[in-house]
């Protein structure tokens, strides 16, 4: 790196700040309100940016300001610098008052119904003056705050998936995601699934484009079958309890999950490549604060004691560990 460059450089964090301001307003004016600037000071500093950049950063189509093939660049530079540089006065305070501060955790249904409230419960214990920020969302969303600084970590599923490629992936136990139906659903009167059985009824499906959606749609390819036409894709656990447990639907949720889900029941079958790790999912080059790290070390224990959990409950012969890191 040529810090003698960087040092005449004209961009600074404020430039960065208002591309950030811009792109999410789609306008000057919005932006402007945001930052609490002049829409002519804000003009200025835009110029400034693109200047410093040496290229243009939007183009205003209709009433809105899009970047350009430029700006989305600068864009995704911005949000990771943005991130670090709050990080970095986070790190900082927590040096003045270790105890006091705020970790982002982000879920989403793996590992939200035991891993993460069994680490809250003793982290909180430890550091009763320090707020815990849970997010639930889809992966892809969450995956996109964690780059951008709003979240420190992820707690989730973790595989190898384009999604992942830039993060920090740390597994922590293995469990099988198994396929659920109300108690009194017509499939449990069947003497032996098949996956041929289970295709005209109503499916709560991962979403789109998750490695949990591609591996369900595969097992249904490979047995020669077409996917259940008749499906709703859901993100969120408590969308997907109602549907099943009320409608009739059936639908994947992980082993640990549907045993204790009062009213539902897992079917029997099992589907190939659907044993998942779940794990930590970190941003692969921006240091934890310490209260994130200590948070993330008490995801480990609760991990450990999770996967022994299932070592001893699981029949002889079941694969609970996966690879370690």
């Amino acid at each position: 790196m040529d810090l003698r460059a960087l040092l005449t450089t004209h961009l600074k964090l404020r430039h960065l700040v208002i591309v950030l301001a811009i792109a999410e307003q789609g306008s000057l004016v919005r932006a402007a309100e945001e930052l609490y600037l002049t829409q002519p000071a804000l003009s200025r500093a835009l110029r400034e940016a693109e200047h410093a950049v040496g290229a243009s950063l939007f183009e205003r189509t209709g009433r809105r300001m899009v970047p350009t093939p430029a700006g989305q660049v600068c864009l995704e530079h911005s949000k990771a610098i943005v991130g670090h540089v709050g990080t970095l006065r986070r790190r900082v305070d927590e040096l003045t008052d270790p105890e006091a501060g705020v970790v982002r955790v982000g879920a989403h249904v793996t590992g939200a119904n035991l891993l993460l409230p069994r680490a809250v419960a003793r982290f909180t214990a430890e550091r009763p003056r320090v707020e815990v920020l849970l997010r639930e969302a889809p992966p892809e969303t969450l995956i996109q705050e964690l780059g951008n600084g709003d979240l420190d970590l992820l707690v989730g599923r973790v595989t190898d998936h384009p999604s992942t490629a830039r993060l920090r992936l740390v597994p922590l136990y293995r469990e099988e995601f198994r396929i659920v139906a109300a108690l009194g659903h017509p499939v449990h009167a069947m003497t032996e699934v098949a996956l041929g059985d289970l295709v005209g009824y109503p499916w709560v499906v991962p979403l789109a484009n998750t490695p949990l959606r591609d591996e369900l749609e595969e097992n249904f390819r490979s047995a020669g079958l077409t996917p259940p036409v008749q499906r709703v894709e859901s993100g969120t656990p408590a969308t997907l309890r109602t549907l099943v447990a009320e409608a009739g639907f059936l639908a994947l949720m992980p082993e640990s999950m549907a045993g204790a889900e009062p009213g539902l029941q897992m079917l029997e079958l099992h589907l190939a490549g659907l044993a998942q790790q779940v794990g930590i999912l970190l941003h692969a080059d921006r240091p934890l604060t310490a209260n994130a790290d200590m948070f993330a070390g008490k995801l480990h224990e609760v991990g450990e004691e999770i996967r022994r959990e299932l070592l001893n409950s699981a029949p002889a012969g079941t694969a609970i560990n996966g690879p370690r890191t």
